[in-house]
């Protein structure tokens, strides 16, 4: 016998056996999740604990803290969490200025907003956020670096 013919006689199998399947069971259907990003990063109270994490980690980094020298961090927390609930599509109004404005005279660099955004990691590993998570957020906010930098 070819190895051809015990080929098609195994697939003549499967296709005939197929057709006498009970075709009232139907698999379930897929269900979407409808968890938002927001949810995902836990609502205020996860935000709020990223957003802690990152400004602890910027207050002790060298390389970026003159950055906040002028700013008031109390008012700065409030829009930054506001923002990420915004891009996270949580149900908050963002009330502070466009990303461009925001950073006008600044100059940060490329390497003045990687080490930000590897604190923002750093604080979302440390709130046991998840990668797939993380990566969503970090994909929403990536489009903003050319508003941020070199202005």
């Amino acid at each position: 016998m070819s190895r051809l013919w015990i080929t098609m006689m195994a697939l003549t199998f499967v296709l005939l056996s197929s057709g006498c399947a009970d075709k009232s069971v139907q698999p379930a259907p897929l269900q979407a999740d409808t968890t938002s990003l927001y949810q995902a990063l836990g609502n205020d109270a996860g935000v709020s604990a990223i957003i802690d994490g990152l400004l602890k980690r910027i207050s002790t980094d060298t390389r970026i803290v003159h950055h906040f020298d002028a700013t008031d961090i109390a008012l700065f927390r409030e829009r930054l969490i506001e923002h990420i609930c915004w891009v996270a599509d949580g149900d908050c109004e963002y009330h502070g200025e466009s990303m461009e404005k925001t950073h006008q005279g600044l100059n940060i660099t490329q390497a003045d907003f990687d080490a930000l955004v590897g604190h923002l990691i750093a604080s979302m590993k440390e709130q046991h956020i998840p990668l797939a998570t993380r990566n969503a957020l970090l994909k929403r906010l990536a489009p903003m670096y050319s508003d941020i930098t070199y202005h």
